[in-house]
């Protein structure tokens, strides 16, 4: 995996700062004001968050889980077996139709009506679906994959509740380190909706004053830069929490399957899943 993505971050996050102190903290500093501490926690909050998602482990299948994975496919083929024993003895019920001849004789003749026989087996298959014990096998990792895991193929393993591999932070985002990256994209919009809106003073003096070629450029290239990333994490951010009330992932928002709302358990306890049991401790990344 490639840790260019993860220095460009960095390079970023360094750039917006320096700019920022150089312009607006530095030139208009009268003490460690309310804003100013309040500014370096989020920032510290935002570091802690990032790191945490980057070293944690995103979601291992223990042994556990995979024996128990094990015992939940044995129960299904059991109760499939008994489906499917059941689901012919109905089925050959209705294939025989009696009725009268001239000589009031019954006769019987089969049934072949492939429509209505289809229709049951494929009821059949979406209520297996919708108990979500579906016999998933992974052939790289030569394990059953329990409901909700993929694989990744740039980690090259199975991950629990996978949402999606995040090339910025060069680590997978799934069930262990989720909401590490929640409240990093949480302390992101902060931010730079932050230093969005305290720069533009900055960006009307540069405007409206005479200043060097230099000092314009890079003023205005930085407030326009910080302004769009402004936009593009808050709006990833709204996503996020969508995909949190509704108990999705991004794969799973993303596939297109009928029954994509089968995990959800109402917005409490989804947030619950994703975030912890505690809604103090849901934006702070511990």
């Amino acid at each position: 995996m490639s840790l260019l993505p993860t220095f460009i971050l960095f390079g970023v996050l360094l750039f917006i700062y320096s700019i920022y102190y150089f312009t607006n903290l530095k030139p208009n500093f009268n003490g460690f004001t309310y804003e100013i501490i309040i500014m370096h926690i989020i920032i510290l909050l935002f570091l802690v968050s990032i790191f945490r998602a980057m070293f944690s482990q995103p979601g291992v299948i223990s042994t556990e889980i995979i024996d128990e994975t094990w015992k939940q496919w044995e129960i299904f083929q059991q109760q499939e077996k008994e489906r499917l024993t059941e689901q012919k003895q109905r089925r050959s019920q209705k294939s025989v139709k009696t009725f009268k001849t001239e000589n009031d004789e019954d006769r019987s003749v089969v049934n072949l009506d492939a429509e209505e026989i289809i229709e049951e087996e494929d009821n059949i298959t979406k209520d297996l679906n919708q108990k979500g014990v579906q016999k998933r096998f992974c052939k790289k990792c030569c394990i059953p994959k329990p409901p909700r895991a993929h694989h990744c193929s740039q980690c090259n393993t199975c991950w629990l509740r996978m949402d999606h591999h995040c090339q910025w932070i060069n680590n997978c985002v799934a069930k262990d380190n989720y909401k590490m990256f929640f409240c990093m994209i949480f302390y992101a919009s902060c931010l730079l909706v932050w230093v969005t809106i305290s720069q533009y003073k900055v960006f009307e003096n540069v405007i409206e004053y005479d200043v060097s070629d230099l000092e314009l450029y890079i003023i205005v290239l930085h407030y326009y830069f910080v302004f769009l990333l402004a936009v593009l994490i808050s709006g990833f951010f709204i996503f996020h929490i969508y995909l949190t009330i509704q108990n999705k992932t991004t794969l799973e928002q993303l596939e297109d399957k009928p029954d994509k709302r089968k995990y959800d358990q109402g917005i409490w306890f989804n947030c619950q899943s994703a975030l912890g049991s505690n809604i103090l401790l849901w934006l702070l990344p511990i």
